[in-house]
């Protein structure tokens, strides 16, 4: 039986999903299969990597349709091919351990009801994405918790953490979802897997409204991958962003829009950054499905700030500030422009990406001390750190002496 199916949606970065399906394959357990879904402008790359030089049969190819799809699209047509009964998506450039199995058959026995199982998980910058000083991530706890969906859903909505993005916490991506809650989502909304351009987010914001139960294990289990091609490597690169994010809105011009009319907080800014793009997802969630959205707007504003407080620079941080406030003007006619009061520019407070050491539950890594070369070898690695495997799906909470 097929427990979970890993689904990698794929788009040009062929040699990054190459490395990704070797290192999966380095696992030999036979109770989980990968999809990869690809839509490449040249199909030849991946189809004749499969047909000559890669053979596994727990692995299929969706090879590219007559147009491009765009990244929902891609995603939607990905869940129909899959068997396992649990399902997760990971990008071209990240990892998994497919041992996640394991945790998805002792949560099933532990906690009846099960639908969504959420893990920590670790963040590596290929070495071609390492413009500037970086820092890997990993986990350093292991306890495991039953969500309170109404706590996840206040974070998730209404930002009441007022972070630079909500936690989400579940989801299909880097996260496990049941098949059978799939297929209910479908018929319950607009029926598709995948509605909204920024996916990602919009699976969480489905998950947590529909799941029966939710639990999360703070044990990581995976990786986000970030190479130089890739939407989150835009983050070190003010020009990168807008790059990224003009080609994500030509790419999407057939979908859901990507930017609600009543958020007047511009996509195309090129200062705006992912922060925007996130509450765009959760706006429009709530807004089209009729969820409670009171006190968004001032959390908000409290994210608003820790973004321009992130800025690497003065010059950022004064356009940042500038392009929040002309939004929240315009927002329900300046209704919530007295909430955006970010404090003046501290160069002093920013943490420096050169330092390694555990800053709360996290340690950080600086990735040029690193030589793992792929996210794969990172997780090996980063395993040496965190409580094994075999004593997480078995539930023990120590190390055996």
């Amino acid at each position: 039986m097929t427990d979970l199916t890993i689904c990698v949606p794929t788009r040009n970065r062929q040699r990054y999903c190459i490395e990704t399906v070797k290192a999966l394959a380095q696992n030999e357990g036979r109770d989980f299969e990968v999809v990869v879904a690809d839509n490449s402008d040249d199909p030849s790359i991946l189809a004749d990597f499969f047909a000559n030089d890669f053979h596994d049969e727990r692995f299929r190819l969706l090879p590219p349709g007559e147009r491009v799809y765009s990244m929902v699209d891609n995603w939607e047509r990905i869940i129909p091919e899959t068997a396992g009964r649990w399902v997760v998506v990971i990008g071209d450039d990240d990892y998994i351990d497919p041992r996640v199995t394991g945790l998805l058959k002792h949560f099933e026995k532990l906690y009846k009801g099960v639908e969504a199982i959420g893990w920590n998980r670790m963040n590596f910058n290929w070495p071609d994405n390492r413009s500037r000083a970086t820092l890997a991530t990993v986990p350093c706890t292991f306890k495991v918790a039953v969500a309170r969906k109404s706590s996840d859903q206040d974070r998730l909505y209404r930002w009441t953490e007022k972070q630079r993005r909500p936690a989400a916490g579940f989801g299909i991506y880097h996260g496990a979802v049941k098949r059978s809650l799939m297929d209910r989502i479908k018929r319950k909304y607009g029926n598709r897997y995948f509605e909204h351009p920024n996916v990602d987010y919009e699976s969480s914001c489905k998950v947590i409204a529909e799941a029966k139960v939710m639990v999360h294990c703070q044990r990581g289990f995976s990786v986000l991958g970030a190479c130089a091609s890739s939407n989150s490597a835009g983050t070190q690169s003010r020009k990168a962003m807008q790059e990224r994010t003009n080609q994500f809105l030509q790419e999407t011009r057939d979908n859901i829009p990507t930017e609600h009319p009543d958020f007047p907080f511009p996509l195309s800014s090129e200062v705006l950054s992912i922060c925007v793009g996130v509450a765009h997802t959760t706006f429009w969630f709530c807004k089209t499905y009729g969820i409670d959205l009171t006190g968004f707007p001032e959390n908000f504003a409290g994210s608003a700030m820790k973004e321009c407080a992130n800025a690497l620079t003065e010059e950022e941080y004064d356009l940042k500030v500038s392009s929040f406030r002309k939004s929240f003007a315009a927002w329900d006619d300046g209704k919530w422009a007295s909430h955006f009061n970010p404090a003046p520019y501290a160069p002093g407070e920013r943490i420096l990406n050169e330092l390694s050491g555990v800053v709360g539950e996290v340690l950080y890594l600086s990735e040029s001390k690193l030589k793992a070369k792929t996210p794969a070898e990172f997780y090996h690695f980063a395993e040496h750190a965190m409580l094994p495997v075999e004593l997480v799906v078995s539930g023990a909470r120590t190390f055996a002496r």
